[in-house]
C-alpha cells in the first residue's frame, strides 16, 4: 500500500514537473508570439501609409471601368444635341462614384489588412526579422524614397510613353484597320 501511494505521489510529482516545464516553454513562446504580432502590426500600419494607396486606386478604378464599359455604349443612344451634357453629368457621377469607392476601400482596408497581414507576417518572419523590417520601414532613407517615388515614377512613365509612342500608335492604326474590316465584314453578312 505504501508503495502504491509512493507511485501515485511520484506520478503526481512527475505530472506537475511536466506541467511546469510546459509552462516554462510556452511562456517565452507566447511572449515571442505577442512580440511578433506587435511588430507585424507596426509593419502593416507602416505599409498602409505608403504602399496601399496604389492598390486601393487600382481596385476602385476597376469598379469604375466596369461602370464605364456598361454606360459608354449607351451614351451613343442619346441624341447628338444632348450627348455632351449627358457625358458631363456622367463624368461628375463617375468622379463621385470613384471617390466613394476609394473611401470605402480605404476604410475596409484599415481592418482587413490587419486581419490578413498581421498573422501572415507573424507566421512567416521571426521577431528579429520583423524588427529589421520595422527599422527599415521607419528609416529616413525609405521615407525619402517614398517621398521621391511618385515624381520618379512620373518621370519614368513619361519617358516610356515617349520611347513607345510610335510603336503604340502604329499598333493602334493596325488594330483600327483590322477592327474596321471585322465590323465591315460582320455588317455585310
Amino acid at each position: 500500500m505504501k508503495q502504491a501511494r509512493f507511485l501515485s505521489f511520484r506520478s503526481a510529482t512527475a505530472g506537475c514537473a511536466l506541467a511546469l516545464a510546459a509552462l516554462a516553454v510556452s511562456a517565452p513562446a507566447q511572449a515571442q508570439d505577442a512580440t511578433r504580432k506587435e511588430l507585424a502590426t507596426r509593419i502593416v500600419n507602416l505599409q498602409k501609409a505608403h504602399d496601399m494607396d496604389a492598390l486601393i486606386g487600382q481596385l476602385a478604378n476597376s469598379a469604375t471601368q466596369t461602370v464605364v464599359s456598361t454606360w459608354l455604349p449607351k451614351l451613343d443612344q442619346v441624341p447628338q444635341a444632348r450627348q455632351k451634357a449627358a457625358a458631363d453629368q456622367l463624368d461628375a457621377e463617375l468622379k463621385k462614384f470613384n471617390e466613394d469607392n476609394i473611401r470605402t476601400i480605404k476604410n475596409r482596408n484599415e481592418r482587413v489588412s490587419l486581419d490578413v497581414l498581421v498573422p501572415a507576417y507573424a507566421e512567416r518572419f521571426t521577431a528579429d526579422e520583423l524588427r529589421q523590417l520595422v527599422a527599415f520601414m521607419e528609416s529616413p532613407v525609405i521615407k525619402k524614397y517614398y517621398a521621391a517615388n511618385p515624381q520618379l515614377a512620373n518621370m519614368l512613365a513619361q519617358k516610356l510613353v515617349d520611347a513607345t509612342r510610335a510603336d503604340v500608335e502604329a499598333r493602334i492604326k493596325a488594330f483600327d484597320t483590322r477592327a474596321a474590316q471585322i465590323i465591315g465584314n460582320a455588317s455585310k453578312k
